[in-house]
This record gives structure tokens, sequence and C-alpha cells, in this order.
């Protein structure tokens, strides 16, 4: 059974008929993604009409976006199954009625696989500031925003319908990782764009096999990235992803909120710190008796120790 199915399940367990579908493309993937909807809608014509971006960007768009307030069952699980084939595609699975409007939230698709997320009334408008950081725009420029903000761009060729979603998937962090390697100062650009750190900090926990978990942007706990693995020595993390200028320390009371987040959490094996940066004075001293079972303190040289490791075992070194 696919990963859809599984999910197709779910959503057919909730005794519904009609759903809310919210779905943000990457602008530069957005032509192969209209294509794919259309062979699974069949029909023609462009489902992602609203320009979406950061008001901080000269209006470039970042993704190009559509929304259906009511859509049937097969519509919602047709359009999953096609968005596994597009690289960085969000969509925000609600009860019937989302648009202007807010509705009970039931799913969310993102990094190619969908996962229950409920417990929550959002529109497609408050969905999009609060998760993605963008918002429509009403006077747009014809230039797209870089699918990352270190200036990868996707090939012409990588776009192609035999192109491998997964390979598009870790370009980014290919081209990141390559960048940082040659030149580690380019670990403080994150400090423009924390939200970019805690992106690239969850695709390094899946790319070293770990089940991983995006929090939102805002109202996230104290905690950015969930990782996981299962099994015999299973392991749950919290990481908190702080993306620092060169000279900015993780102070010990930063150090000791997280710690303050795990304490509440039965289920949690440990909580980590990732800065791009150092640790305060005295950081390690006050909470070695903690070290490294509960906390983990991962300054900027150790993420690229890990990063270097991840890079090794990718190409089987």
């Amino acid at each position: 059974m696919t990963p859809t199915d599984t999910f197709a399940e779910f959503l057919e367990a909730r005794g519904r008929n009609r759903f809310g579908l919210c779905m943000f493309v990457p602008a530069i993937m957005a032509p192969k993604a209209n294509r794919l909807l259309n062979a699974a809608y069949r029909d023609i014509g462009d489902n992602l009409t609203v320009p979406m971006g950061r008001s901080n960007r000269d209006a470039k768009i970042a993704y190009w976006a559509g929304n259906y307030s009511s859509a049937s069952f097969e519509h919602a699980r047709d359009t999953i199954a096609a968005f596994e084939n597009v690289p960085g595609a969000v969509m925000l699975i609600t009860e019937a009625g989302v648009g202007a409007s807010n509705a009970a939230t039931l799913g969310l698709f993102e990094n190619g696989r969908a996962r229950q997320f409920e417990g929550f009334r959002l529109s497609f408008y408050s969905f999009s500031g609060e998760y993605l950081d963008v918002e429509r725009i009403e006077h747009r420029s014809e230039e797209i925003d870089e699918f990352q903000d270190f200036g990868i761009t996707l090939q012409s060729q990588m776009l192609s319908e035999s192109s491998n979603a997964q390979l598009l998937l870790r370009t980014p962090w290919e081209s990141i990782f390559q960048e940082i390697i040659k030149n580690p100062a380019s670990l403080f650009h994150f400090r423009d764009d924390p939200r970019a750190f805690e992106e690239f900090i969850a695709d390094t926990y899946r790319l070293d096999g770990y089940e991983v978990e995006l929090t939102p942007s805002s109202n996230d706990g104290g905690v950015d990235v969930i990782a996981s693995k299962s099994g015999f020595g299973a392991i749950k993390i919290f990481d908190q992803a702080k993306a620092y200028s060169e000279g900015r320390r993780v102070s010990a009371n930063d150090v000791r909120a997280a710690y303050g987040v795990l304490s509440m959490a039965q289920d949690t094996s440990k909580v980590v710190i990732t800065t791009t940066s150092e640790f305060a004075p005295g950081v390690y001293d006050e909470f070695a008796r903690f070290m490294p079972t509960r906390l983990q303190l991962r300054h900027g040289q150790n993420l690229i120790e890990w990063l270097k490791h991840v890079g090794a075992n990718l190409r089987g070194l």
C-alpha cells in the first residue's frame, strides 16, 4: 500500500465526502504541477492561479497557489497522488468550506508525503502566512523567487516528464551542502531566512534516515523539527534550529528553555539545539550532566561535520 493509499484511508474514515484543498507549488515547478493536475482531474486550464510571495522580496512570485473549498474524496486523493511528483509542493487539507473562511484542518501534504494535521482552524490565507510566510501578490513582477535563498535554480533538463522526483528534492540540499563545504562562512547566510535553515536541517535529518516533521513557522511550541526512528533503539528528537550571525551566541537561557520543552514531552528522547554559530561561555559546564543522552548542543563546526557524514552516506562512501 502506498503512502497515498494510507492517507486516503484516513480521509475516508473521517466520514466526510467533501474536503477543502489549499495548494501551493514553487513557481518554478508550477508548469509541471499543472500538467499533472490536468491529467489527474481530466481537465484543461490552470489549476494554480494565485501568485504568492513575500512582501520583502520585491513582489517576486514564490508559489502559484489554488484553492478548492468543496473537493470530492476522489479529487483530494488524485491531488495528493499528483503532488507526490512535484518537489516542494504543499497542500493543506481541511473540512469543506476553506478559502477566505477558516475550516478545521485534517491533513497536510509536504516533502512528498501526506500526514494527519488536526486540531487547528485555518483559512487559505492564514495558512499561507503562518506556515509558508507568503501572501497574495497584487502587483507582482514577472520574476519568480528562487527555489531556495542560496540562489539555487533547477536546470531545465531536470524538469522533463522523466525527471526523478527524489533527485529534484535533493538538488537544493546538495547545492547548499557543497556551498557550505566550500565556504563554511556561508552558513551565516541563513540568518536572513531562519525558516530556510529549519527546512535545511529537516532535510538533513531526513537524508540521515529519520522520519521528519517540520513544524509551522510560528506557534511551534519551541520545536522546529521533530525527527524520529522506530524499531529497536527507537529515538525521537526535538530540534531547535537557530540561524545566528557570526559572533551571536546561543545563551544559557535559550538552552534552559529548550530543555524545559523536553521535560514536558514524555515520549521524546532528547532535545538538540542546532546553530550556525556557537554557544555562550558556561553553557557546556551547566548542562554537562544532561549531555549527550538528553541534550545535544550542535554548533556550527559540529553541524558541518554532520553534513559531511550525511553527504558521504549519500555517495556511498
